[in-house]
Formats: structure tokens, C-alpha cells, sequence
């Protein structure tokens, strides 16, 4: 008989118990509407209720005011990164077409100052010449020869001598209709007929397939010293009298043999060339028809 009492005292606090959490969830959604849309007065009872109430709103409203700063900074951050990253590519862009005109603008600058140093040579010279641009380059480390753009349509034949502004540079080797093969001076093939400038004395100019001379047939007994300019002596009827070929840059004087060993550096310098002069030859009919000196 016992266990059934007990068993309705359980069920009894248990339903009081309910009865108290739902009067009080009531009483509190009751003081929230009364708070929210009403001005009513209460007693001490609103207070009461409001001072319990007051730090449970206080924490609702500032959760609900972090999370939403927080969704509102993070939304701002996402944009701002996106803006950034498109400012960026502009950026680099603009950067990249600055460089690419700038360097074009320093190509045609240095074009420009090379072609007007090869037309101030040109026209101090007095032979007649054809202006040409360098097209390809031997590969060849012993050939030692260059392409360019001008052949026999242009009246370029094979033994014309090849200049540019800074001195001798080589001959024609070979020729098509609209190109030409040029032996450089530097070549080991490459022979030159050439002069001391100061001393007036005749000696070889021979390639090393090096960017250097090598200066032979000059005796021991000429003075040769380091600065010395070497020029074209004009013999054979290849290249014009006086033409620069290079600068004496160093002696090797022998105790045994005949000569001297001569080194000689470039007028040239062969690995930025681009523009260079043919210098044609004078056909025997033009030979035949200038006036003898009597």
C-alpha cells in the first residue's frame, strides 16, 4: 500500500514542479510584452522582474550586436580583399605596358644614335656605299661570319669591303639576290693588309677566331708600342687607305726570330654590331672613263 502512495506524492511534486517552471516561463513572456509594447506602471514586482530580466536582455541584445558586427566586418574584409586583388592586376598591367614602352622607347633610341653615326661615316666617306643590317650570326666559333640584309640586286658583290662607323669589320663572301654572307675581320680565314699609323711600316692583319688580331711580318727592329693605332694600308684595291682597324694591345718581344709578336684589339666591337656600310667597287668601265693625270 506504501509504493502506491508514494508513487502519487512523486507524480504530485512533479506536476507542481511543471506548474511552477510554466507560470513562471508565463509571468516572464507576460513582462516582456508589458516592457516591449506597453507603458504600463507596476509596483515593486516590475521591479523586481526587471532587475532579474534586465542582465538577460542586456546579454541577448549584445550577443546579437557582436555577431552581427562581426558578419558585418567579415563581409567588409572579403570585399576589400577582392578590391585589392583587382587593383593589384591593374596595377601589374599598367606596370607591364610602362616597361614594354620603355624599352622600346631606349631600342629606337640606341637604333636611332647607331644609323646616324653610320650616316655621318658614310657621308664623310667618298666611296659609295650600301647601308645593311645584320640578320643572322654564324653559330661557328672558327668561321667567324655574319648575314645581312642586302645582296646582288643591290649591287653587293663578292670581295667588298665591310664597315661600319667604328672601322673595318670584314668582306663579302658570299651573295644571293637579297642577302649576303660577310667574313669578318676576326675570322681565323681573315687576311688585311695593314700600316702602323705612326711609324708608316706594313705588316698583316690575321684573325684569331678570338675577338683579337694578331699583327705578323712586323721586324724586331720597327718600334711597336701598346696604343698604337693600326689602319688599312689600301694595297689590293679591297679597302680604301686609312681606314681604322684596331689598337696595339700588347708587344710580345721574342728573344729568337725575325718579328714581332703583335697583338691587336678591334675598332669593332663585334658582338653589338647591327648597321654596317658595303663599300661597292668601282666597275672597269667607271675605271676606264676617270681622267688620267697627266
Amino acid at each position: 500500500m506504501r509504493k502506491p502512495l508514494r508513487n502519487k506524492r512523486n507524480s504530485k511534486t512533479q506536476y507542481l514542479r511543471v506548474l511552477v517552471v510554466a507560470v513562471f516561463l508565463l509571468v516572464l513572456g507576460i513582462f516582456f510584452l508589458v516592457t516591449t509594447f506597453g507603458s504600463q506602471q507596476f509596483g515593486s514586482m516590475h521591479k523586481i522582474m526587471m532587475e532579474f530580466v534586465g542582465p538577460v536582455q542586456k546579454i541577448v541584445t549584445s550577443t546579437g550586436s557582436t555577431l552581427g558586427s562581426v558578419k558585418s566586418d567579415y563581409i567588409d574584409s572579403i570585399q576589400n580583399f577582392f578590391k585589392l586583388n583587382e587593383e593589384k592586376k591593374r596595377l601589374t598591367l599598367q606596370l607591364q605596358e610602362t616597361e614594354a614602352q620603355l624599352n622600346r622607347s631606349r631600342e629606337a633610341m640606341a637604333t636611332n644614335a647607331s644609323l646616324r653615326k653610320l650616316l655621318d661615316f658614310k657621308n664623310a666617306s667618298e666611296q659609295r656605299s650600301i647601308a645593311t643590317t645584320i640578320v643572322g650570326k654564324d653559330p661557328s666559333p672558327f668561321f667567324r661570319s655574319v648575314i645581312i640584309d642586302q645582296g646582288a640586286n643591290s649591287g653587293v658583290v663578292k670581295g667588298s669591303p665591310v664597315v661600319c662607323s667604328e672601322g673595318v669589320v670584314g668582306q663579302i663572301f658570299t651573295t644571293s639576290p637579297n642577302y649576303s654572307k660577310v667574313l669578318l675581320a676576326i675570322a681565323p680565314s681573315s687576311a688585311i693588309d695593314v700600316l702602323l699609323q705612326k711609324s708608316r711600316v706594313r705588316g698583316i692583319l690575321k684573325g684569331t677566331g678570338d675577338l683579337t688580331y694578331r699583327l705578323e711580318y712586323i721586324l724586331k727592329n720597327v718600334d711597336v708600342e701598346v696604343g698604337d693605332y693600326v689602319v688599312t694600308a689600301g694595297y689590293g684595291g679591297v679597302f680604301p687607305t686609312g681606314l681604322p682597324v684596331g689598337v696595339v694591345s700588347r708587344v710580345f718581344r721574342q728573344p729568337q726570330g725575325m718579328f714581332h709578336e703583335i697583338e691587336v684589339k678591334p675598332a669593332v666591337d663585334y658582338q653589338t654590331i647591327e648597321h654596317l656600310l658595303v663599300i661597292e667597287k668601282p666597275n672597269l668601265s667607271e675605271i676606264l672613263e676617270q681622267p688620267v693625270q697627266p
